[in-house]
């Protein structure tokens, strides 16, 4: 059976988990991605090194995963770049 792919954003969505097929709210969580690395990279070279590693600490410049908060199936990910 073809599944239709769910589309994921910064927020938790509503959907049926493809693996255990409940109805669930999906459980997000922030990774640091190339986003965030290359930030800091642009940040060190225009000379604001004391403060480069901000991107890491703001949840904005994170991908976001989705996770199934009953099987903990990886739903999907909103990557930033």
């Amino acid at each position: 059976m073809y599944q239709l792919p769910i589309i994921v954003g910064e927020y938790p969505v509503q959907c049926t988990c493809p693996q255990c097929k409940a109805q669930i709210v999906t459980r997000t969580e922030k990774k640091v991605g190339l986003f965030a690395w290359l930030l800091c990279g642009i940040m060190v070279l225009i000379a604001f090194w004391i403060c480069c590693f901000i991107p890491f600490c703001v949840d904005a410049c994170k991908d976001t995963e989705h996770y199934c908060p009953s099987c903990n199936t990886l739903i999907g990910a909103h990557k930033k770049l």
